[in-house]
């Protein structure tokens, strides 16, 4: 090729990896018979059983080539709900339609074709809607032969500090139906144990109804969790981060008395004492009157759904998820809305699987107003088998992968032994 000649895409595909088995001479209607268009072609749900909170579901979309793109759809609906599986699986198949057939590039076409029917369509809709948009990052990294999180920008950390929920592990009760304090700490003690920094426990989930339950009764209940999180401040000692979850079982004055009560703790951050979608005002409150940072939005749908929280600063982080918040993309526009309205910081919520965990990594490396990321703690001991590489965890930290996509496939011998 002379200097002056152009240097074409096609030209440049020849270089890369994705045509390095091809010869180095030849003409384009050669290339396209040598190089099908890589399309989509069919879609696969992997339901893996975890535990009594729900499974894990994997997606999976299917190419005329030999690779496939992951993502994860998991959460999309309660335990309770008998009929959930199978409207997440009809969502699934829904939303791949508009994909099939296509190239994994398609991204913006999907969204666009897929926002009005996961708006309205409600959690479930939405978190099919997210692991579709997930698996396509995944598939389109692949595809190039470069992390997705090359996709949107490149990388400014090599690892994410993560915090381990420890709450999903914790199960044992007492006589009175709430969990053991002391099985909250053990299973704090067995993340240290692990490598973690930051332990994060939601000691309210036991509270009776505020609507039902007698003044003493609820004093009971507060004591109970205060105490729950002061024992466990004093097993993972001063220097670890410590989070609460209160999973919006308290109001606005409750909360503030609350968060008074814990202050000797030293929270890392107080969590969704009420629930910031339906009571913003509360929120804004209650971030303005306490010591502790409030975090929140952890089932908030698109930025429609965080503008106002974040144009009135009422929390100090937000928490999008990438199964519920509308995916990839859509978390990436929330973190920048929120640092250019004034520095909010982003700490996705993720108590998921690994390849939602894969996702997370991916797009919280080039966030700079990035925080730390949640990692669901003690669910399974197989956990980190289901994907090669297995996850690489050390002294608090998850690596960002360096391989294409989510940097993940599936160990299809482990899987096989846990799916339903």
């Amino acid at each position: 090729m002379s200097p002056k000649t152009p240097f074409s895409r096609r030209d440049f595909l020849k270089t890369t990896a994705l045509t390095a088995a091809l010869p180095t001479a030849f003409n384009a209607s050669a290339s396209k018979a040598a190089v099908p268009k890589l399309v989509i072609t069919a879609l696969k749900v992997h339901t893996v059983k975890v535990n009594q909170r729900g499974n894990w579901y994997f997606v999976e979309l299917l190419t005329n080539g030999s690779i496939s793109g992951l993502g994860e759809a998991s959460h999309g609906f309660t335990v309770s709900d008998a009929g959930g599986e199978t409207r997440l699986k009809a969502e699934l198949s829904a939303f791949f339609e508009l994909i099939k057939g296509e190239t994994p590039f398609v991204v913006e076409q999907f969204r666009q074709r897929g926002l009005p029917r996961a708006r309205s369509g409600g959690k479930t809709a939405i978190t099919a809607f997210s692991g579709i948009e997930q698996a396509l990052w995944d598939l389109a990294g692949k595809a190039l032969d470069v992390p997705t999180h090359t996709l949107f920008g490149g990388k400014i950390r090599d690892t994410i500090k993560v915090y381990a929920n420890i709450n999903r592990a914790t199960n044992e009760r007492d006589a009175n139906g709430r969990r053991l304090i002391a099985s909250f700490q053990k299973n704090a003690e067995g993340a240290l144990k692990s490598g973690f920094k930051a332990v994060k426990l939601a000691p309210f989930d036991d509270m009776k109804p505020l609507k039902t339950a007698s003044p003493e009764q609820i004093e009971a209940d507060l004591t109970y969790a205060i105490a729950c999180t002061e024992a466990v401040r004093q097993t993972i000692g001063p220097k670890v981060d410590l989070l609460i979850d209160v999973h919006s079982h308290l109001n606005r004055a409750l909360a503030i008395e609350t968060a008074r009560r814990l202050e000797k703790a030293n929270l890392y951050w107080f969590e969704e004492a009420v629930d910031p979608q339906t009571q913003p005002e509360d929120t804004k409150a209650i971030t303005e009157a306490i010591q502790q940072p409030v975090a929140g939005g952890e089932a908030i749908f698109g930025r429609e759904g965080f503008a106002a929280l974040i144009q009135n600063k009422a929390l100090d982080i937000i928490m999008p998820d990438v199964k519920h918040c509308g995916g990839l993309l859509e978390c990436r526009f929330i973190a920048a809305l929120a640092e250019f309205s004034g520095g909010i910081q982003v700490s996705p919520h993720n108590p998921s699987g690994p390849i939602s965990t894969a996702a997370s990594v991916q797009i919280c490396a080039g966030m700079p107003n990035f925080s730390i990321l949640e990692f669901a703690y003690g669910e399974v001991p197989w956990r980190a088998e289901l994907i090669n590489p297995a996850e690489e965890f050390r002294d608090g930290y998850l690596s960002v992968p360096t391989g294409p996509g989510l940097g993940y496939t599936l160990n299809h011998s482990v899987l096989s032994r846990h799916v339903q």
